[in-house]
């Protein structure tokens, strides 16, 4: 429970920062990164992101661009090998060196994978 409430708390600030509603907290926090990388996916779909952080690297995230154009705004959560963004609702994005996968919750609220063995085709950094 005290996972989900702290990803709900980042989800928020992330959906802040992502509408540009806050570019400087309070405490002097700014957002540094919005490298974009682009993958390819083993059907030739492309998706897009742009990985960014806290300027205290208290918070890192990233906004992907689906196929269908949907973005999706994820904080990194705990993962035991890789990267993993998630926001315990809609999507996981996973990276491990130059390659991700995307996993959806379907209907019955379980994981099922959507794109898998995406590799990085392009490097913006």
């Amino acid at each position: 429970m005290r996972i989900q409430k702290a990803v709900a708390g980042s989800v928020m600030i992330l959906a802040l920062f992502a509408a540009g509603c806050v570019t400087m907290m309070s405490s002097g926090l700014t957002v540094a990164g919005g490298d974009t990388v682009i993958y390819r996916c083993e059907k030739g779909d492309l998706i897009t992101a742009k990985y960014y952080r806290l300027s205290d690297h208290s918070l890192n995230f990233v906004k992907v661009t689906m196929p269908d154009g949907q973005e999706y705004t994820l904080p990194q959560v705990v993962s035991a090998s890789g990267a993993r963004y998630t926001d315990e609702h809609q999507l996981v994005w996973w990276i491990k060196g130059d390659v991700a996968l995307v996993e959806t919750l379907d209907e019955n609220g379980k994981w099922q994978m959507k794109y898998q063995h995406c590799e990085t085709i392009s490097d913006t950094e």
